[in-house]
């Protein structure tokens, strides 16, 4: 029962290793498209992305399940059995892939996340410089904050 619940935890975090490659790979072409100023493509990109990231953290969450009933099973026991050697090395090759994935996203997340925001302050910049001042300029979420509809 253990060694499945092992097994289970690997294929899953396998799944999740390959969902941030492909996160990954969205976010390349959501910075492309930050780049060349495209609000269709960026927009479908960013749905693509919001619908990847539910699916990891569903995955993350029977892996925390899986996880926690393993725990409970090995707290249970008075004398722990060992895991085989295959069920271990399948286990600490995802977990170990996993990693890696996560981290290199972190990177390309982090490099589309600065190209956003620098992109948003020029924009501000730009409305400032060209005669549109602040005081005249309402975003469409401030209406909101004094009832207008």
């Amino acid at each position: 029962m253990q060694a499945d619940l092992i097994r289970k935890i690997a294929e899953l975090m396998t799944a999740q290793s390959a969902s941030y490659a492909s996160l990954e790979s969205l976010t390349v072409q959501l910075a492309a498209a930050l780049t060349r100023c495209e609000p269709h493509e960026i927009e479908a990109l960013t749905k693509a992305g919001e619908t990847a990231l539910f699916r990891m953290r569903s995955r993350l969450l029977e892996i925390t399940s899986a996880l926690t009933q393993f725990a409970e099973i090995r707290a249970n026991q008075e004398l722990p059995t060992g895991l085989d050697t295959e069920t271990r090395e399948a286990f600490e090759s995802a977990a170990n892939g996993l990693i890696e994935n996560a981290r290199s996203y972190e990177r390309i997340s982090a490099r589309a996340s600065t190209l956003a925001l620098s992109g948003s302050s020029f924009a501000a910049a730009g409305i400032q410089t060209c005669g549109v001042p602040q005081s005249t300029y309402s975003a469409p979420v401030l209406s909101y904050s004094r009832g207008a509809v």
